[in-house]
């Protein structure tokens, strides 16, 4: 017989197969070195799961600890530094509502008043002066035009007067010049008010020279006098409107204070821990330690340890630690990114509207008179926020970090 065949049959035929692996597990164990190896393997096996376990204790079990506790913790505080906001920027317009009734609505009202009367009196005396062309028109119609050239005189005056009056109101001003609309007249008005101040005194003049000729039928009037009493009343109106644009615009800061105010603050959030996937990832860990302590106490050999992980591992330890991962980052990681996402919009879009009104509510003010500027940069959103979970008080690196998360995910 060959050597071969001779060594095939002692292989088949004795137990040096099982001698051999007994070896090799005796060798496993007695050289330190490849015992220590193995031990190192399944001692980071075992505490990676624990450790996984503790933060899921800690981030998704536990309430004083989770993370439903510190979102909601979190989004309530948001909504205490915006309601407290609210409450500054309604006390700021309290006191620009309080300073314009005192000392500047009834400017603004009684100028507006008189352009809306000669607005009336210049389309009543646009009839008139087109009648009069083919008819003698009546007293009536001739007291009308005569009181429209009066209106206008009387116009032209408060006009003429109108920022004197707006500069003894700011000096007699309960803020002291602060918080006061100073440049009613901005950008295009100002334009406006210059027009319908030179286009007065054309139309007293020109009404001078036509009222004493309506004692009779007069001569055609040139068709260029209908189209400046058109642009005369068209000026009025616009002006009539620059003025009180300003008062418009703190109506709308108030309106739109008063509807956030009434704005509930999603403050509560809620996530149930997977009961089920939960208990699987917690007996692989049980599964894991068993096999590592099974291992070093000699209960199994490396070859029935190896074998242990090739047929359960799989099953017992990585498929539900994956399972609970996809879990929580469906259930709870794409849903705090979702809340903050809404918070970041409703937060950007109330800013920046106040910020927003705010200059253009400057725009009025006196040039050196910077109280709304003040006002803004002490609110505490223009600062880095920070939050303590345990005083209900915003914390920016909790935010920042989760915003970060959903960012990059």
């Amino acid at each position: 017989m060959s050597t071969k065949t001779v060594l095939t049959e002692i292989l088949e035929s004795s137990d040096v197969r099982k001698r051999f692996i007994a070896a090799t597990e005796t060798r496993q164990r007695v050289q330190a070195s490849l015992m220590m190896r193995t031990v190192l393997l399944l001692h980071n096996a075992v505490e990676s799961h624990r450790r996984l376990s503790r933060i899921i204790t800690s981030y998704i079990i536990a309430p004083e600890t989770s993370l439903t506790t510190a979102m909601s913790t979190l989004f309530a505080s948001l909504g205490d530094l915006m309601r407290g906001h609210i409450a500054k920027s309604t006390s700021v317009l309290g006191i620009l509502n309080d300073v314009y009734s005192k000392h500047v609505n009834h400017l603004v009202t009684g100028l507006s008043a008189q352009l809306q009367d000669c607005d009336s009196l210049a389309a009543e005396a646009h009839v008139i002066i087109t009648r009069a062309q083919y008819m003698k028109i009546s007293d009536t119609e001739e007291e009308r035009l005569q009181l429209l050239h009066d209106r206008l005189e009387y116009l032209s005056t408060t006009l003429i007067d109108f920022d004197l009056m707006l500069a003894k109101s700011a000096r007699n001003s309960t803020r002291r010049w602060h918080y006061f609309p100073d440049r009613l007249l901005i950008g295009d008005c100002n334009t406006v008010f210059q027009n319908v101040n030179k286009s007065l005194e054309y139309h007293i003049d020109w009404l001078n020279d036509f009222i004493p000729t309506v004692t009779s039928v007069v001569s055609p009037v040139d068709a260029v006098i209908f189209c400046n009493i058109t642009s005369l009343r068209s000026n009025m109106s616009s002006l009539s409107k620059c003025l009180t644009s300003y008062k418009e615009e703190l109506d709308s800061l108030e309106h739109q204070l008063n509807s956030m105010s009434l704005t509930t603050f999603h403050t509560g959030f809620t996530y149930e821990p997977p009961v089920a996937t939960l208990s699987n990832f917690q007996r692989g860990g049980k599964w894991l330690d068993n096999v590592a302590k099974g291992y070093i106490a000699n209960v199994y050999s490396k070859k029935v340890t190896a074998a242990m992980f090739a047929s359960d591992g799989e099953s017992k330890v990585t498929t539900p630690a994956g399972r609970l991962y996809s879990d929580i980052e469906m259930m709870l990681f794409n849903k705090i990114c979702s809340r903050i996402t809404e918070q970041e919009e409703s937060m950007v879009s109330f800013y920046n509207d106040l910020m927003q009104r705010v200059t253009s509510l400057q725009r009025y003010m006196f040039a050196n008179d910077t109280s709304l500027e003040q006002f803004m940069r002490r609110l505490s959103i223009w600062r880095m926020p920070s939050v303590n979970f345990q005083n209900s008080q915003v914390l920016f690196v909790t935010y920042c970090t989760i915003s970060c998360y959903c960012v990059s995910s």
